[in-house]
């Protein structure tokens, strides 16, 4: 009667963290949809520095993410940040909207496989 105690405690701690790592999965992609939606134009002033702000988010989540996600999906959500920002602080507007198609898209798969 013990072990059967124990084994379904186990099973409800296990379903817990599953429902938190549901909830903070699709807190923080929902955050950095927000942050991308809310980008200025790349000719904007402000845009380099809320493309850098963007990225630093994602940075901050990243290691956490990559428990449940998987590294290939946090990889590309990694680099596309990334690109983003150094377009944003050179002006390559065609860069910033290419890295920003492709950083929607892979933050989308991130929440797919959530």
């Amino acid at each position: 009667m013990k072990s059967f105690a124990v084994s379904l405690l186990l099973v409800i701690l296990m379903l817990g963290v599953i429902v938190w790592n549901h909830i903070y999965i699709n807190e923080v992609i929902d955050g950095l949809q927000a942050q991308l939606e809310a980008l200025p134009a790349p000719t904007d002033a402000t845009c380099a520095k809320a493309a850098r702000k963007l990225c630093e988010e994602w940075k901050s989540h990243m290691d956490i993410m990559e428990l449940s996600v998987g590294f290939n999906i946090v990889d590309r959500v990694n680099e596309q940040a990334q690109a983003l920002s150094a377009c944003a602080e050179c002006g390559d507007i065609f860069g910033y909207y290419t890295a920003h198609a492709l950083l929607q898209d892979a933050i989308e798969d991130v929440k797919r496989y959530d």
